[in-house]
């Protein structure tokens, strides 16, 4: 049962990196499932038993970036600072893929992985009102900063970014 899983995953990266490569050249739009099939080298059922759209792929794709985040983040305790600065790191190594999510218009996408990602974690019913709200201010933070950053083509280097971010926050903002 475990390998079907790594199988499973393994289709869904190639189908997703598949969708990318067809995005650096074309229309995210004018892309046919058949394309991306013939470049992942998977047939159409395998497809559809793993995506029930394109948009669905992005989402995938995004996701296993933030989980990604999100493992990086947990390997020790993090100030603000050291934080914002490992996001904007990670997000950096996959600078070429964001921006052209972004570019084909697809940055909705970014943004209702973070609300899933995020809203799981503020679905406990340990959270206050408060707590989930300060959670959908950060998620929207994060957001909206990066969609500045992408349309700089990310010229500002990670570093630069966490400084900024950092620097805006309000006085008193804290992770947990």
């Amino acid at each position: 049962m475990r390998r079907k899983n790594k199988t499973s995953d393994m289709m869904k990266e190639y189908i997703a990196e598949s969708l990318l490569i067809l995005m650096g050249t074309g229309s995210f739009e004018e892309i046919k499932i058949n394309e991306i099939t013939a470049k992942a080298g998977v047939n159409r059922s395998t497809y559809y038993r793993n995506f029930q759209s394109k948009n669905d792929i992005v989402v995938f794709y995004f996701k296993n970036i933030m989980y990604e985040l999100l493992e990086v983040l947990s390997e020790e305790d993090n100030s603000l600072e050291t934080y914002l600065f490992k996001m904007f790191s990670h997000f950096y190594n996959y600078k070429k893929e964001l921006l052209l999510i972004y570019k084909q218009g697809l940055s909705n996408l970014i943004l209702e992985s973070f609300h899933e990602i995020f809203s799981n974690a503020s679905r406990s019913s340990s959270l206050t009102f408060e707590e989930r709200c300060k959670k959908y201010y950060h998620t929207g933070g994060i957001y909206n900063t990066l969609l500045l950053w992408f349309a700089d083509e990310m010229c500002t280097p990670p570093k630069r970014m966490s400084e900024i971010t950092f620097s805006h926050l309000p006085r008193g903002f804290a992770l947990t």
